[in-house]
């Protein structure tokens, strides 16, 4: 049986919310400690996020995700 992805999930822990919605770490722990559009779940010590309320909050603030680096088929000089 396989592990399901974060975008299977209906909630999912701020670390695979990094990963999975490429975020910055930084950024994520800010939204975690201020008033949000999304809701945290603490369920014995542990952040969960709702998964479909927080994908609505990422589409109305996409300046919180990540920048791609790397080679991005531009060249310089």
């Amino acid at each position: 049986m396989r592990k399901p992805t974060p975008g299977e999930k209906d909630l999912i822990t701020p670390a695979e919310a990094i990963e999975f919605y490429t975020l910055s770490a930084r950024k994520m722990w800010k939204l975690m400690d201020a008033t949000n559009g999304f809701t945290v779940k603490y369920y014995n010590g542990r952040s969960l996020i709702i998964r479909k309320v927080f994908e609505e909050f990422l589409d109305n603030h996409p300046e919180l995700r990540r920048r791609a680096y790397g080679k991005q088929g531009t060249k310089k000089g």
